[in-house]
């Protein structure tokens, strides 16, 4: 089969290669998937540069999201039935033409979504849920602040809030992004390049600071988010700038404020979706993922804008992926 790998680190247009590499046998409790799409995510392009939490033994295959169909399963698997259209859960090296994944993280799709829409359905959606619904566990009427609240994942949260009845309070960099988020239902905006994002805060809270925040940004931004913590408040930082393109270290650096830190006993974690998911029941998340697809099939999240290359043209895919593309998701398709 065919694939796309890199045997070293460095940058994607360089060391990502086309090849001819050999299908692995099925063992018990796995299934043979043929990728129909897999996305071209920021992490994916860490991990080529070398720069991702998780780095494969080389030669490797990029790659963890997408849609595929069931051609074989492995001995004595039941299901899903061969011809099955599914996404998976915590898997990697999904940039090649078939993949070997254990059933249990395999999620079966709605006959109604489409197959773009089913690829990009794990990475940033179970992100947002998982930061929303599980680790802060936010119930009708709580109030969560997120930074870059225009970006991918910060959208979906505005939807999941609208979903689930919870409040946000939206920190964004541009005032024309406003709009944006006041049409997926934000309830408070904080503008960084005209509002004094402390006094805000101080206003919006009544004095008492943020009691649930997540941080895809770091740096000075996310420092003075953590130094309005609440009494006892927890900051979940999941992202740094959220650039595989940064190599300025002082952006991934936050300073915060210990005596502030710890008087007011406020929690700033780090949160990454691969170790959430290694930490919950695998049929929880498959349920999550489930339910993602279900919204995403029946309206309440709304699927990204796409743009669908050719595994064979994945220069110019990776080249669109690593900035020129925006806030469309660049596709594979195999």
């Amino acid at each position: 089969m065919k694939a796309l790998i890199f045997r070293e680190t460095g940058e994607p247009k360089s060391v990502l290669k086309l090849a001819e590499i050999p299908t692995l046998p099925l063992a018990p409790g796995e299934a043979l998937v043929r990728v129909l799409l897999s996305p071209i995510n920021p992490s994916d392009l860490h991990m080529v540069r070398g720069r991702y939490g998780y780095q494969p033994e080389l030669p490797a295959s990029p790659g963890a999201e997408g849609v595929g169909i069931v051609e074989a399963l492995g001995p004595g698997v039941q299901g899903p039935i061969v011809g099955t259209r599914v996404v998976w859960v915590h898997a990697w090296h999904t940039w090649r033409e078939i993949i070997v994944c254990p059933v249990d993280r395999l999620v079966p799709v709605p006959d109604g979504l489409n197959d773009p829409a089913a690829a990009t359905s794990c990475t940033n959606p179970l992100t947002a849920w998982a930061l929303t619904r599980s680790s802060h566990n936010l119930k009708e009427g709580d109030w969560l602040l997120q930074t870059a609240a225009a970006s991918s994942v910060g959208k979906l949260v505005l939807q999941l809030g609208q979903q689930y009845r919870f409040k946000t309070i939206n920190v964004i960099r541009r005032r024309e992004q406003e709009t944006i988020i006041r049409n997926l239902g934000g309830n408070e905006v904080i503008c960084t390049a005209d509002e004094d994002l402390r006094a805000r805060l101080q206003e919006l809270t009544a004095g008492k600071g943020v009691e649930r925040a997540i941080d895809c940004v770091a740096g000075e931004l996310g420092a003075e988010i953590a130094r309005n913590l609440a009494p006892a408040g927890t900051m979940l930082v999941y992202g740094a700038l959220s650039s595989h393109r940064q190599t300025d270290p002082t952006k991934f650096t936050m300073p915060l404020f210990a005596p502030r830190l710890i008087y007011s006993t406020a929690t700033v974690r780090g949160w990454w979706l691969p170790r959430w998911v290694s930490s919950q029941p695998l049929a929880e998340v498959r349920a999550a993922t489930s339910d993602l697809l279900t919204m995403l099939s029946n309206g309440p999240l709304m699927p990204p804008a796409i743009l669908r290359y050719s595994f064979k043209d994945f220069q110019e895919a990776v080249r669109l992926a690593d900035g020129e593309a925006g806030q469309q998701k660049v596709l594979l398709d195999f």
